[in-house]
């Protein structure tokens, strides 16, 4: 049997496919049903809006590349050491302490007088205390106890242990290992009295400590150890959660725990600076990174004021130019809705784009300053990409799309509805067109009935050849086969096998006289047979190559031991009639007809080329059928898309799943009907497909229209309709030729060779067909 084309078999057929599932909607339906509102008249961003967009990210963005400075541990360390001083100055000032003027107190590089320093801290210290520095030596001593101690942390956790310590009398924090601890207050600690007093010293004592901390001790005024920033702090607290008691960090040469490596950037020894010294990771870096950041802003800052004054220039002039203004006076006319740079789907669109350039433009340069200096160390790459990259940029970036995601979904909504109409249009047009080749060609087509009986008998020739297998090897393999091919079946139908498949040879043989009982013309059932003689089962199913089909043979005759014996319209003579039509059709086509053994060799190669039934048609002619619908799919769920597509949909019918609304185009009607469907053309299923399968489809035509539509029942109104179809395909496939050898880019010889191949088929089928047209009786 042929691999190829399933049509609807009537226009009522695909009415009622289509009139079913009315609780199934169609896609545009379904898909209208989340339609957005969005109204026509919203400002929508221009070409000149994009392009300006996409300019100010990439020279903004190429700015932060060569002006911009990368992050740095130790430069920030020295600027938040900086910022530290001033601070605790300011702090002190602030409560009446006594200090000299800024100039005098100030050197040029913007650091304190350790003297005056010391005494601004010593002086908080003494006004602010609180009791958890009475737990120094539980918490680790002077190095470690700002870290281990959560009281000493300057986050939401901090502030909330630091008052529930005035409740309970405990300070809060870890051990040497990372574990949560809790440790009582001396009885000298400072405690409140009362709840405010408990409160005012957990919040307002807790605040003015953290800041004379955060510069070191009053002995070692603006480098000692200071307190961890938020960012060190949260790691702190979550490295006692039972979450990150696990986690190790790799550290040199080893593991360390989290918690360890937390330490080890608090005080210092995971950073050093250019000479070896030790960086800590405290309030005063982070405070420097911070200022580093805000500085890396300006560059995105720059890119947001470029856009914005671009939108507000441009709109404000469309403004006066659609009201008409000619005067100060009637500026009282302008909208400002139309011109302010606010909420506006336009703006927001061309934000993304800016936004989205900077980011593009400045990690390209970022990992080209990487890579220079890291010299193919993957390593010191990372370090320095990330050191070099725009972090305020990619964190617009991520804004910009969040508030933009509304218009992008209505953008895609109506993107996506538009193809979805275009698709359902094409859709239309090719049911519709191919509904019209059923009729035309309806001496070819088996109609859904036929078709599950077709299927039934070729089941049956498989179950007949196991049934008298004598190797049970063999056997078992064929069963195997015949299992996989009955799956394929349902699986491209849609169908459950056991309600599809006939099992019965007398149920088969009676719904075969229920059939003809009802339609005058018998035609189908030479159809059926000659499909039947053409199906040669244990061929290759799917793309994967199964071996050990290769070697199994159907050793039995089913059509003549069976099928002739079950019923009274066609007998022995009948099917070998048919049989000897077919051999001599192919080498009318292949142009060996003198020659009985080559002819027969190439019937044989075009028969396993071709194998299978009229469902399971090649993928290439699949995707010239169903056109964009099956695009990405193979196999069976391609084969489904495919025939789903073409037969007007996958709704049930009569409880026959596809099949129930489909029909098959055989006989060598394949090839005609994508020819002349406006689906495809001659050219095309030439070149997408085998020379085979035009051997195959032209020997099929010729043999019923010789051996049934002339001999049987002198049809040759049926022979002068399919030449007329033949002839068409010929001449599209020379013109297609012809063209793409004149072409100036050279076709691939394999394809033209093939091409030129199944144009002699057909040339050979037309000229045998005309033949038969010409003896039409006057």
């Amino acid at each position: 049997m042929s691999n190829y084309e399933i049509i609807p078999v009537s226009g009522a057929g695909l009415a009622t496919v289509n009139s079913i599932g009315s609780d199934e909607l169609s896609i545009i339906e379904s898909f209208e049903a989340l339609e957005f509102e969005f109204d026509e008249s919203v400002d929508r961003a221009s070409r000149l809006d994009y392009g300006i967009a996409a300019g100010s990210g990439l020279i903004t963005g190429l700015l932060s590349i060569f002006l911009g400075k990368p992050l740095s541990v130790e430069e920030a360390a020295k600027i938040g050491g900086k910022e530290a001083d001033e601070i605790v100055i300011n702090a002190a000032r602030s409560f009446g302490c006594k200090l000299p003027d800024d100039k005098a107190i100030f050197d040029k590089d913007g650091r304190c007088n350790t003297e005056v320093l010391s005494k601004a801290i010593k002086f908080l210290e003494e006004k602010f205390p609180i009791p958890q520095d009475k737990l120094t030596p539980a918490f680790g001593g002077g190095l470690q106890h700002h870290l281990r101690d959560f009281s000493h942390h300057p986050t939401v956790l901090g502030l909330f242990f630091s008052i529930l310590g005035q409740f309970t009398g405990t300070g809060y924090g870890t051990d040497t290992d990372g574990n949560f601890i809790k440790v009582l207050f001396p009885e000298n600690a400072l405690v409140g009295k009362n709840v405010p007093e408990k409160i005012a010293i957990g919040t307002f004592n807790w605040l003015f400590h953290l800041i004379s901390d955060i510069d070191g001790s009053n002995a070692n005024a603006g480098k000692g150890t200071g307190i961890p920033g938020p960012i060190l702090s949260v790691l702190k607290e979550l490295s006692s959660s039972p979450l990150f008691k696990n986690v190790k960090i790799n550290y040199k040469d080893s593991e360390i725990s989290f918690s360890k490596w937390v330490s080890k950037l608090f005080n210092g020894t995971y950073f050093k600076d250019p000479e070896g010294k030790p960086v800590r990771f405290d309030f005063r870096t982070e405070m420097g990174l911070a200022t580093q950041i805000i500085e890396e802003s300006l560059f995105v800052l720059a890119n947001e004021v470029i856009v914005r004054v671009f939108y507000t220039v441009s709109r404000l002039a469309a403004e006066i130019k659609s009201k008409n203004i000619s005067s100060v006076r009637e500026l009282d006319q302008l909208d400002p809705k139309a011109f302010i740079p606010i909420k506006n789907r336009a703006l927001t669109r061309m934000c993304t784009v800016s936004s989205g350039t900077f980011v593009v433009v400045n990690s390209a340069g970022s990992a080209i300053k990487a890579g220079i200096a890291s010299k193919g160390n993957a390593g010191m790459f990372a370090k320095a990409f990330f050191l070099n990259v725009n972090y305020p940029g990619i964190g617009r970036f991520a804004i910009a799309c969040f508030f933009d995601a509304k218009y992008i979904k209505e953008d895609v909504a109506t993107a996506y509805k538009r193809a979805m109409r275009e698709h359902e249009e094409q859709k239309r047009r090719r049911e519709d067109e191919l509904q019209r080749l059923s009729a035309k060609y309806k001496f070819l087509t088996l109609s859904p009935a036929q078709t599950r009986l077709l299927y039934s008998f070729e089941d049956m020739m498989v179950g007949f050849d196991i049934l008298n297998t004598k190797k049970v090897e063999t056997q078992l393999e064929k069963k195997r086969w015949k299992e996989r091919w009955e799956e394929s079946v349902c699986e491209a139908l849609e169908v459950q096998g056991d309600e599809f498949f006939i099992r019965s040879g007398r149920q088969a043989f009676d719904l075969m006289d229920e059939i003809s009982n009802e339609i005058e013309d018998r035609s189908w059932i030479d159809l059926v047979v000659l499909e039947l003689s053409r199906f040669n089962p244990y061929y290759q199913l799917g793309a994967e190559k199964d071996k050990s089909f290769k070697r199994l043979k159907l050793k039995t005759n089913y059509l003549s031991d069976v099928f002739c014996k079950g019923q009274n319209y066609i007998d022995v003579k009948d099917v070998k009639a048919i049989q000897k039509a077919y051999t001599n059709a192919v080498g009318t086509v292949t142009g060996n007809r003198k020659k009985v053994a080559a002819a027969a060799a190439v019937t044989l190669a075009a028969t396993a080329a071709t194998a299978g039934g009229a469902l399971f048609f090649a993928p290439e002619i699949a995707v010239l059928i169903a056109g964009d619908a099956v695009v990405g799919l193979s196999g069976a769920a391609l084969t489904s898309a495919s025939l789903a597509f073409v037969g007007g949909g996958s709704l049930a019918v009569g409880g026959m799943g596809m099949a129930g609304g489909t029909a098959i185009l055989t006989g060598g009607g394949a090839l005609i009907g994508l020819a002349g469907s406006g689906v495809t053309t001659a050219a095309s299923v030439a070149a997408q497909s085998s020379e085979a399968f035009a051997q195959s489809e032209c020997s099929k035509l010729l043999t019923f229209c010789t051996e049934v539509a002339i001999k049987k029942y002198g049809r040759y109104d049926i022979v002068k309709l399919v030449h007329e179809g033949i002839a068409n395909c010929v001449t599209e496939l020379q013109a297609e030729i012809e063209l793409l050898s004149k072409a100036e880019k050279k076709p691939d010889r394999k394809l033209l060779s093939q091409m030129k191949k199944s144009l002699k088929c057909m040339e050979r089928c037309e000229k045998a067909l005309m033949k038969l047209a010409e003896k039409l009786p006057q």
